[in-house]
């Protein structure tokens, strides 16, 4: 009998990945607890018998198992994980192989913006995917960018996107408080790891009710097998305005100001030179102080995998007294506790604080309302006034100087409100996920989810009794808790199996239950004894008191079914189905059901295309079709009850009519067509995606008037009565130009033109003059017409100047021309060949508006290039949008013919026949803004294209070389630096054309532009 031993020997080699050596590898033996990790240059040396294996694993590689023979030296090449698995989106409750999509979906990774320096995640997500339009309308930290996708899919509803995170339909709005708030703030842009776009309806179709506006699904960061990695990222810059209003400065203030009194035969405004103070300095910053910190740590081993960051983010806003806090740690795990049994969640905890102020348009201490104004001849400042600045403590208004009128509007010292006034929001934010997954058989799973997300937010209003705001009130100072609290409960079984190599089938089913309970609460005191009390509500510090709050709750129930199949990945069909029930209608309304269908043919795995292959990779033609509604409709969450509020008359308690309900009320719906095509050429070297789509909307909630004799709240009920469709096509192509070890360069192009056309309105299609919004500085200048696009710009066309006498003159509807005659605020026939007569009386009537323009874009898009060389990185993105109108309204308000200062547009006003100016400015008039400026009402002067052409971001980083990085034992460092909206390409006399709400642009605060500088430390 012979026995032998296999003796253990040391096995030494050398692990290399594409790029060269790779360190920190785990190299086991396996079913042993025996390890070592490779060094710097990729070596190991472990100890091994003959005939063990060797495992490599390294996280984002593929494993590596090798067996020890008779050799001591073994070398290993990992090859990046990325390359071998099949790229998979999210399609909603659940993942699909990129090749099996039939529906329209964009990815974008979150590595495309982590390091930019922004609030929330959702404004760099501009330009980045076809047929998502992203835009931001001011530079306030806490105001929340306006998302579309496809274009605008309610009237009066909500038209944001569903957000989901990691599955959770999450809070996005704004979360309360005084201060701007996003809910997306909230959300810790270093933590995603990707977004999944859906656009067309067969995609979101999953999301039955809610998904009308498209949903787009956070995925975050999550542990992959391998040892701990730890990452710490900063960034550092500062933000400066991208532009500010051109103003007059003393010199040029005087001579205009004057000319407005002069012209009128009175005596002169503005008296003295001694000051020339830019008050757009006074509430603006020049260097905004950017900051932010994020620490991760993660790993997993075969069983257990985990991820842990921490951040610290802290953003001055380019407006003075604007800033925003985030303090924020997330953590996700899984575990597998058997082959069958998989369990895990994540947990994150936030706390934002937003300090704001007053951006009232037509605010007397609204920021940008009042810096426009101010007079440049006086100071800030006052050093023997007892409060320090220069303000009237007689009238508690602005003090005039040396002037002899006070400032006009009645404006406040901004310097002063600014220094004084507090506007606060402190949000505490908890979103919680656990899961179990079940694995029933190979081919059967079943998962359930859990999740919690509660945002708790403090607000707090502090107003000056001294002046500002609070003069009126003697002191204004209120608490206020906002409370969102959302469960969701997932019940989701997945079936997918493959029959005879050829049939592959893909099934899900799912049982969703949601529900929320929203509570405010405020207290209010005015007259305040002293203003040391500017902390908080404290008890006998004010002598009038106010109080109250609201509690409503919603839920709603989903039964959904998803089925796949494709034949040799050739022909693919999908449909989905969901049912939803909604607390907010009447129980026979309540209950809806959401269908799509999506068609697939990848020609180019028939076999007549095996010959093109190297030319044509992926071809392949898609159609959808899906019905989906929108649950987020104005009105309350009962609004089909006759509603009641306890109400005070006299010294008696009671209550009062407050809603007409409509128990007829329902969804909105959209019908959404989809055909598109992808295409890969050159082994997909070169991508390029196709679709045009129809979005058609009906039932659109919209208000009913009813005559006033009827004692109906607001005079009007809502019902299903609108139509809209949306209409279009999008493009993208990307192109990896050069792919090698030194050099990689690729480029991305995307396109979107979409059209959005009025159906149906109610009482016969009236016209509603005021278009969707409430706010009364809005409302003068839009409409909602039938077969125009949603809220045009609506008003009088201007002509320009009379060169005679300097009127302006106007269109009326027939084509022929009007002038206002300044002295006598009247309106007589004007002739070009006679411009000196006035003899003949007209008039200019509402009667005489015309549409004047769509405000919504018709096109946009963006460009980005992003190239290595060996250790450089280099990259940017450029976005354009245009198509559409915007109406100037703070460039009439900088024409202003009060005591106020004026931009320098106005230096090009008509003085006399022989000096005419530009021919578009009238004659200057103390007093006249009505009429000569037309200030209640929109004209073309001020009307002008939203054209643009914006560089977004530019970034060059450099990553020192390993060789360097392993006396120090770190595994990677990158320097870089970046710019963000540093250049703007635009015909747009104002700041920015995005700077609009509605197709008006009204005194906004700038927007921002940032340099900063960063590190990327890997461990």
């Amino acid at each position: 009998m012979q026995f032998s031993f296999a003796q253990e020997k040391t096995i030494t080699g050398k692990v290399t990945d594409a790029s060269g050596p790779l360190p920190g590898v785990n190299v086991v033996v396996k079913g042993t607890t025996k390890g070592t990790t490779t060094n710097f240059d990729g070596t190991y040396s472990i100890k091994a018998k003959e005939g063990e294996s060797l495992i490599f694993s390294f996280m984002g590689m593929n494993d590596v198992v090798k067996t020890v023979g008779s050799e001591n030296t073994i070398n290993t090449v990992l090859s990046d994980e990325s390359k071998q698995l099949t790229e998979v989106v999210v399609v909603g409750y659940g993942v699909q192989k990129k090749k099996d999509v039939t529906t329209s979906i964009s990815k974008v990774k979150g590595s495309d913006i982590q390091g930019l320096v922004t609030p929330s995640f959702e404004s760099q997500l501009a330009g980045r995917a076809s047929g998502v339009q992203v835009a931001t309308s001011t530079g306030i930290v806490g105001q929340a960018p306006r998302v579309r996708i496809r274009g605008v899919n309610s009237i009066n509803g909500s038209q944001d996107p569903l957000y989901i995170v990691d599955g959770v339909p999450i809070y996005s709005g704004d979360l309360g408080g005084q201060a701007n708030a996003n809910g997306l703030g909230d959300i810790n842009p270093s933590d995603i790891e990707s977004f999944d776009i859906l656009k067309d309806g067969a995609a979101a179709a999953i999301y039955g009710s809610r998904a009308a506006n498209g949903v787009i699904i956070i995925t975050t960061k999550k542990g992959k097998k391998g040892s701990m990695k730890v990452s710490y990222n900063n960034v550092v810059g500062f933000a400066s305005p991208m532009d500010k209003f051109d103003l007059l400065k003393t010199a040029d203030f005087i001579t205009i100001a004057n000319e407005k009194r002069t012209n009128r035969g009175q005596t002169p405004w503005a008296v003295g030179t001694e000051y020339d103070t830019d008050w757009q300095d006074v509430v603006l910053n020049k260097a905004a102080l950017q900051m932010d910190h994020n620490l991760s740590l993660s790993g997993g081993s075969d069983k257990t995998r985990y991820f842990l960051s921490l951040g610290y983010t802290s953003q001055d806003g380019i407006a003075k007294a604007n800033s925003m806090n985030r303090y924020n740690i997330r953590t996700n795990l899984d575990h597998e506790v058997s082959k069958w049994l998989t369990v895990g969640g994540s947990i994150a905890l936030t706390k934002t604080d937003y300090s704001g102020l007053n951006t009232g348009r037509n605010s007397l201490s609204g920021n940008m309302f009042n810096a426009i104004r101010q007079l440049p001849n006086t100071p800030v400042y006052d050093a023997s006034n007892p409060t320090g600045y220069n303000i009237n403590l007689t009238t508690g208004n602005m003090g005039q100087w040396t002037n002899t009128a006070a400032v006009g509007d009645n404006i406040s010292n901004i310097g002063y409100v600014l220094d004084k006034n507090k506007l606060e929001s402190k949000i505490q934010r908890t979103l919680i996920t656990t899961f179990a997954s079940a694995n029933i058989t190979k081919d059967l799973n079943y998962k359930f989810q859990a999740s919690v997300d509660n945002a708790s937010t403090k607000g707090l209003l502090y107003y000056d009794p001294t002046h500002g705001d609070g003069r009126g009130s003697s002191g204004r100072l209120q608490n206020d808790q906002t409370d969102l609290l959302r469960w969701n409960l997932q019940n989701i079984l997945s079936y997918n199996k493959t029959f005879a190599d050829a049939h592959n089938l893909s099934a899900t089913a799912v049982a969703e239950y949601q529900k929320e309970r929203n509570q405010f609460f405020f207290g209010l005191g005015t007259n305040l004894i002293s203003d040391f009390f500017n902390q908080g509500l404290i008890s006998d510090a004010y002598s009038v008191k106010d109080s109250g709050g609201s509690i409503n709750e919603e839920g709603i129930i989903s039964y959904i079914g998803r089925l796949s199949y494709n034949y040799k990945q050739r022909y693919f069909l999908q449909g989905s189905y969901r049912r939803d029930g909604l607390s907010k209608f009447a129980e026979d309304k309540r209950w809806i059901d959401f269908s799509g269908v999506s068609l697939g043919w990848t020609v180019s795995n028939e076999s007549f295309m095996a010959g093109l292959k190297e030319t044509i990779s992926d071809l392949k033609l898609r159609a959808s079709y899906a019905e989906m509604g929108n649950i987020s409709i104005p009105g309350s969450s009962q609004p089909y009850l006759n509603l009641f509020t306890p109400s005070v008359y006299g010294s008696s308690n009671g209550i009062a009519f407050t809603q007409l309900g409509n128990p007829a009320l329902t969804w909105e719906t959209s019908k959404k067509t989809d055909y598109g095509v992808d295409l890969g050429l050159m082994n997909d070297k070169v991508k390029v995606t196709f679709d045009y789509f129809v979005n058609d909307q009906n039932g659109l909630v919209m208000s009913k008037i009813t005559p006033h004799s009827l004692g109906v709240p607001n005079n009007a009920y809502i019902f299903n009565v609108g139509k809209m469709q949306n209409k279009g096509f999008e493009a993208s192509i990307d192109y990896s130009v050069i792919n090698n070890a030194n050099f990689k360069w690729k480029v991305n192009a995307n396109f979107t033109s979409v059209k959005n056309v009025v159906k149906a309105l109610p009482s016969n299609n009236a016209d509603i003059i005021g278009g969707t919004t409430s706010d009364i500085n809005i409302q003068p200048n839009i409409i909602v017409r039938v077969g125009e696009s949603l809220n045009s710009l609506y008003g009088f066309e201007y002509w320009g100047v009379n060169p005679a006498n300097g009127n302006p003159v106007y269109y009326k509807a027939d084509g022929s021309l009007v002038q206002g005659n300044i002295p006598n605020s009247t309106y007589y026939v004007f002739n070009p060949n006679n411009p000196s007569d006035i003899s003949t009386a007209s008039s200019l009537t509402t009667a005489d508006k015309k549409i004047l323009g769509n405000t919504i874009p018709t096109y946009f898009g963006g460009f980005s290039s992003s190239f290595t060389y060996k250790n450089v990185d280099f990259g940017f993105l450029f976005r354009f949008s245009g198509g559409n109108k915007i109406f100037n309204s703070t460039r009439r308000e900088l024409m202003n013919l009060n005591f106020n200062n004026n931009s320098t547009e106005i230096l090009g006003r008509w003085q006399s026949p022989s000096e005419p100016g530009d021919g578009w400015t009238p004659r200057l008039w103390a007093g006249g803004n009505t009429f000569v400026n037309q200030s209640s009402n929109a004209t073309s002067r001020f009307v002008e294209k939203g054209d643009f052409i914006s560089l977004e971001n530019v970034s060059l980083g450099y990553t020192l070389p390993k060789s360097l990085l392993e006396k120090i034992n770190v595994n990677s460092i990158r320097l870089f630096v970046q710019a963000q909206n540093m250049l703007l390409i635009t015909k747009y006399k104002g700041l920015n054309p995005e700077m609009e709400t509605l197709g008006v642009d009204l005194n906004g605060t700038p927007r921002s532009k940032v340099f900063s500088m960063g590190v990327n430390l890997n461990l």
